[in-house]
């Protein structure tokens, strides 16, 4: 488990788009993860298809970056195996522009195509663009816990949790890096950027742990002193110096 600084910025937004890129290029897959990361987004970059398949079951991203010349599965199936999965945008990177393999990608369940060498602009704006149509909307499975942002909503192993306002946001912001710490400075700024409050804030964290452990999943909620407060996505032992609050 490691920690969150206080100094981190407290105009960062509370979700961050989550890309997943299964790219088995080493150098292609350095400088899109820059790209992207400089842009703003959070990136899990894979270097072949099974371990691509296996993230997603762990946690759905946001959209997927798909290069088909993976060196343990075929395209088709990867991209076939990932929309059985999931329902968020595949985007192909691709150095064919073959009419016949775009039509047969997009029949599997791709969504668009990226051409390599691609222009680093027009990737961003075709993300930028399937994240305004889908990442928004669909549920986001992180773990055990299903975040639903349209309807404002958390669940744990398809219990709804019934969270107020603040208690979502707290979850959403401790989720958005499950088993991360964050202090306790960082969660107020960013729940109450204008007036933070620390009794507010402990009220708040005991509301949400009440709620989980309602449905077993207190002990996710994890509070070290002096450290900050981390929120796991599933069951898993913890370290000996972790104690629930």
């Amino acid at each position: 488990m490691t920690s969150h600084s206080s100094s981190r910025p407290t105009t960062e937004p509370l979700h961050r788009p989550h890309l997943l890129l299964i790219e088995d290029d080493r150098d292609v897959r350095r400088v899109l993860c820059d790209e992207l990361e400089l842009e703003g987004f959070k990136v899990q970059a894979v270097e072949n298809g099974e371990t691509g398949l296996h993230q997603v079951q762990r946690q759905v991203p946001d959209l997927i970056l798909l290069d088909l010349g993976l060196p343990d599965l075929p395209g088709d199936e990867v991209t076939r195996r990932l929309r059985a999965l999931t329902d968020v945008p595949i985007v192909i990177l691709t150095a064919t522009d073959a009419l016949q393999e775009r039509v047969h990608q997009l029949a599997l369940g791709a969504n668009d195509f990226v051409m390599k060498p691609y222009d680093p602009r027009e990737l961003l704006a075709r993300v930028h663009a399937h994240l305004r149509r889908y990442g928004r909307t669909a549920p986001v499975r992180i773990g055990a816990f299903c975040l639903d942002r349209a309807q404002h909503r958390l669940s744990f192993d398809g219990h709804d949790l019934n969270l107020s306002p603040t208690e979502l946001a707290i979850a959403s912001i401790l989720l958005s890096e499950p088993g991360q710490l964050f202090s306790r400075e960082q969660l107020e700024r960013q729940v109450w950027p204008d007036h933070a409050c620390r009794n507010a804030l402990n009220v708040h964290v005991s509301h949400l742990r009440s709620k989980l452990t309602a449905v077993g999943a207190g002990d996710l909620l994890i509070s070290v002193r002096r450290a900050g407060l981390a929120l796991l996505s599933e069951p898993q032992r913890h370290d000996a110096d972790t104690s629930a609050e």
